[in-house]
């Protein structure tokens, strides 16, 4: 992959990692009422989206780390949602954060 591209996907990672954490943290109000009503499967997808540019902005990181770092990135703002007022750590998120990065690259190790 050309270094041009590896800096998008850095840029378009970081862009995406804010996103989700904003969304993860702050309160209810702020975020579309279709969100919260489902939930899991956005959980899902944002973690899935960050395993996939994560692929594209570091190709030589192996799939399986990237997606231990997703976890772990996962389970962290998991842990920081606890230390909110409208928030509480809940493993169904981090379930379907975990899924999310492994469906996204295991179709990447699949197709790539």
């Amino acid at each position: 992959m050309a270094k041009n591209s590896e800096t998008i996907f850095q840029i378009m990672w970081f862009a995406a990692l804010i996103t989700v954490l904003w969304g993860m943290l702050v309160g209810h109000s702020v975020i579309p009422r279709w969100v919260h009503q489902n939930d899991k499967i956005a959980h899902f997808f944002a973690f899935g989206a960050l395993a996939g540019m994560a692929h594209g902005a570091w190709p030589s990181l192996n799939l399986a780390t990237i997606w231990l770092m997703i976890v772990g990135l996962g389970l962290l703002t998991e842990g920081a949602q606890h230390l909110t007022i409208q928030h509480r750590f809940c493993w169904r998120d981090a379930v379907a954060n975990s899924l999310g990065a492994g469906c996204v690259l295991a179709l990447l190790h699949v197709w790539a």
